[in-house]
C-alpha cells in the first residue's frame, strides 16, 4: 500500500461528498444483520437512541479512518474499548465487528470498482481489526460465547 493515509482520506471524503449521513443506510445492515442489537441501543441510549446510533456509526467511521492512517494509535484507543464493550455493555465481538462491517459496505458502495488499491486497503484494514480483536478476547473477565469472526462479506 503505497500511502494508507492519503488513500483512506480519499475514500472518507468521497463518502461525505455522495453520502452525507450515513447513518439510517449503515443502521439498516447492521439491524438486519444482529437484530438483537436494536435493543442493546435501546438499554444504553437513555431515552434517546438515536443519539447513540449516530455516536457508533459516527465513530466507527473514525476509528476506521484512525486504523487506515495510524494503526497503533488506534490499536491503543481500540484494545480498551472492544474489552468494555463486552465486558460492561455486553456488546460482543460478532456485534463489534459488524457495525465495523456496516459501516464499510456502505463506504464500498461509493469506492470506484477499478480502484483495487483503494479497495485493498479497507479489505486489510477490516482483516487488521479483526485480528486485533481476536488478540484482545483473552482479556475479557466474562464468558465470551460469540464463536469466530466471520469474513468480510462486502462488496
Amino acid at each position: 500500500m503505497s500511502n494508507r493515509p492519503a488513500i483512506a482520506e480519499t475514500s472518507m471524503e468521497r463518502l461525505a461528498e455522495l453520502r452525507g449521513d450515513i447513518t439510517k443506510d449503515v443502521l439498516e445492515i447492521y439491524y438486519r444483520r444482529f437484530p438483537d442489537a436494536r435493543e442493546s441501543f435501546r438499554v444504553h441510549g437513555l431515552g434517546d437512541v438515536a443519539e447513540l446510533e449516530g455516536r457508533m456509526v459516527t465513530t466507527t467511521a473514525f476509528n476506521l479512518l484512525t486504523w487506515a492512517q495510524d494503526r497503533p494509535v488506534a490499536m491503543i484507543e481500540q484494545g480498551t474499548t472492544i474489552v468494555h464493550h463486552h465486558d460492561t455493555l455486553l456488546v460482543g465481538p460478532q456485534w463489534y465487528l459488524g457495525m465495523i462491517d456496516a459501516v464499510l459496505e456502505v463506504l464500498f458502495e461509493t469506492i470506484p470498482t477499478s480502484a483495487t488499491e483503494e479497495r485493498a486497503l479497507w479489505f486489510r484494514v477490516r482483516a487488521e481489526i479483526a485480528d486485533f480483536i481476536d488478540s484482545v478476547r483473552p482479556e475479557f473477565w466474562r464468558p465470551d460465547k460469540d464463536g469466530a469472526l466471520p469474513p468480510f462479506s462486502g462488496s
